[in-house]
């Protein structure tokens, strides 16, 4: 029964793959191309950790680890708060699944700028995890 078994995860592990997400790419990305994408980001975010600008968007310094709407000076939506009391906290995976579709991950989001290239997000995780994480 066990050596049946094997047999059967062998023949499926290819499908599984296809079926996995695109996590493993959001830790494979390219940070320097990720500083090139964040372009598309900075009217909005910040990863200067002496930023003084109100931007529409809260910073995204240190923000790997961060529980969401943790920052205590910037006034977030009632839909990421809910979702921050929901326990959110933004990882690799849960960047990627938020930067590619935003109001599928937290409903009634202010983002509403997705970014569907997978390897375009993964760099940019890539780039945003250079300053760090999160450190209350």
């Amino acid at each position: 029964m066990a050596k049946a078994a094997g047999v059967c995860l062998r023949a499926l592990a290819p499908i599984l793959v296809a079926m996995m997400p695109v996590t493993s790419l959001a830790l494979e990305g390219d940070a320097g191309r990720g500083k090139r994408a964040f372009q598309r980001c900075y009217s909005c975010h910040s990863v200067d950790p002496n930023e003084k600008a109100k931007l529409q968007g809260p910073s995204l310094y240190r923000i790997m680890g961060r529980p969401a709407a943790a920052i205590s000076d910037f006034e977030y939506s009632d839909a990421m708060r809910a979702k921050a009391a929901a326990g959110l906290v933004w990882d690799a995976t849960t960047l990627d699944r938020y930067v590619a579709d935003p109001e599928s991950l937290v409903p009634g989001t202010r983002m509403s700028v997705p970014l569907r290239d997978d390897r375009e997000r993964a760099d940019l995780i890539a780039y945003l995890a250079l300053s760090g994480q999160y450190n209350p």
